[in-house]
């Protein structure tokens, strides 16, 4: 049984993704979504279900947005955070931690967005299973 901490953790990441996907599914011109409010939210839902892989390990997360940081930190509970893809998934959302402010650069697209909400699904259901409850995403 997962702590209330924890569950709080899981429900908030749940959380950004639905509005993920309530953003991707209205109906404009996919030039007009807001691309870089969908990353961001991809990136919350990634952080928050490491960290709270990491509070139900015993450990402190700490105040970072660094979701290969938190990755490694999540090592030392379970060496299958050491593998190829959940890595390639927190270092291709970590490119996007500041995307919410107004001096990001990048020009973002549909692809990016894709890609990320893969990553974040991905990371999501990873880390799902680890905590010992069901996948959301990938079934």
């Amino acid at each position: 049984m997962l702590r209330n901490d924890v569950l709080a953790w899981i429900d908030y990441a749940k959380r950004d993704m639905e509005l993920v996907e309530r953003e991707m599914s209205y109906e404009r011109n996919p030039r007009l979504r807001p691309y870089e409010i969908i990353l961001h939210h991809c990136h919350q839902c990634a952080e928050k279900m490491l960290k709270a892989y990491i509070i139900d390990s015993g450990g402190t997360p700490g105040y970072t947005h660094d979701l290969n940081k938190l990755r490694k930190m999540s090592v030392v509970y379970d060496n299958g955070f050491n593998g190829k893809r959940i890595t390639d998934y927190c270092v291709y959302l970590d490119a996007f931690w500041n995307v919410k402010y107004p001096d990001f650069t990048v020009s973002l697209d549909a692809s990016h967005t894709t890609r990320g909400i893969k990553s974040a699904k991905r990371i999501y259901d990873f880390v799902s299973v680890r905590l010992g409850i069901e996948k959301e995403f990938y079934k």
